[in-house]
């Protein structure tokens, strides 16, 4: 199923809180939503699962459109917001089989869906208690579980490692990874590192608009440069061979690292001036750029990049 946003805009009185943001997701993946605080991360999220209604713009899902098929299209849905809503008097396996039967589901068919999913997110330990008894980390599992219970094609995670302690987050991401084989998976999360450790697609949202739409491995390309690191032996390359445009840091005794305009292939040149120079190479590694790094320069300047330049 597609996913297919067009010229998305919301207003409130005299603030635009999304200004034509448009993108598609067509297939199984994993695709992290980023952007500073008050981007408009969450106001898009609320508009696709139809808790809001756009200024302007178009949201197609499938065969569906918003608003007229809401219902049909939150039928495929997942949804865990930021502040996730749970009713703390019910026990963990009450709360699930609850809103299982709110989807449809019934009978030993929701009760092993409920068991299976204890298990999938973490809870097996928790499921006997109340929901208001356990720690935010838990309380998110419920979150996560309850948005898969009738299993979506479209999973929409709003910070869903908030508040989990280093163990649950690994586990939570291991789960996010292996639910985008199937489905579409959209998050956002303040914690770069770990989009960059799950996520196969980045979009970046400044004041708005979106800035930045690309496969996490071609960011360094949208940026325009290329990093390499090079170690030698013994004795520093002289590196007045390499392009004007190239950049040389020192990174520690006879480990440097170099930048290039994307698309200047430098490691040949590189391979070939150890031989003439006679300083043998221990490393010569292409390193993509840190997504922090790409991140903060888009949303210093706020001007998109690659193919979102308008």
């Amino acid at each position: 199923m597609e996913l297919s946003v067009s010229n998305l805009t919301k207003r409130y009185g005299t603030q635009w809180a999304l200004k034509g943001v448009s993108f598609t997701l067509d297939k199984p993946g994993i695709y992290g939503y980023l952007g500073p605080n008050g981007a408009g991360k969450s106001t898009t999220f609320k508009i696709l699962t139809g808790y809001l209604r756009p200024t302007s713009g178009e949201v197609r899902f499938s065969k569906w459109k918003l608003p007229e098929d809401k219902r049909e299209i939150q039928r495929h849905i997942g949804y865990l917001p930021e502040h996730n809503p749970l009713y703390l008097d019910m026990y963990v396996r009450e709360y699930l089989l609850f809103r299982g039967g709110l989807y449809g589901l019934k009978g030993r068919f929701l009760r092993a869906r409920v068991e299976e999913l204890i298990h999938k997110v973490g809870l097996t330990p928790e499921a006997h208690k109340l929901i208001g008894a356990l720690s935010r980390g838990y309380r998110q599992r419920v979150g996560l579980a309850a948005a898969l219970l009738h299993d979506p094609p479209l999973l929409i995670l709003d910070e869903p490692t908030s508040g989990l302690d280093p163990n649950q987050v690994i586990e939570i991401r291991q789960l996010i990874r292996s639910l985008g084989r199937s489905h579409q998976v959209i998050f956002s999360s303040h914690i770069l590192a770990e989009v960059q450790a799950i996520a196969d697609h980045v979009l970046i949202l400044h004041k708005g608009e979106l800035v930045l739409n690309a496969p996490l491995a071609d960011i360094d390309k949208h940026l325009g440069q290329e990093e390499y690191i090079v170690e030698t032996q013994k004795k520093p390359l002289a590196w007045d061979f390499l392009p004007s445009t190239a950049k040389v840091a020192s990174e520690g005794q006879n480990l440097w690292r170099v930048r290039a305009p994307a698309g200047v292939e430098i490691r040949a040149a590189i391979y070939q001036a150890s031989v003439q120079q006679n300083v043998p190479l221990l490393r010569l590694e292409k390193r993509q750029l840190p997504l922090e790094e790409v991140f903060r320069q888009l949303t210093q300047t706020g001007e998109p990049l690659g193919a979102n330049k308008p």
